[in-house]
């Protein structure tokens, strides 16, 4: 899921939640954190946007 589409400039992976229509938002969170990204919770525009460091994480828990 994460590793399939690239970085942008500021270095947020963003993916469109309905390419993953079966994933819930904290279940793609828990993937990204097992990957070692975190998912981004501001800011998204209707997309979820992960990266290394956000400015506030979605719970994975």
């Amino acid at each position: 899921m994460l590793r399939s589409h690239p970085a942008d400039r500021r270095g947020y992976i963003e993916v469109q939640p309905e390419e993953y229509p079966d994933v819930p938002r904290q279940r793609a969170a828990r993937i990204a954190w097992e990957t070692g990204l975190r998912a981004e919770a501001l800011g998204n525009r209707g997309s979820w946007r992960f990266a290394e460091t956000v400015i506030e994480e979605v719970p994975h828990d």
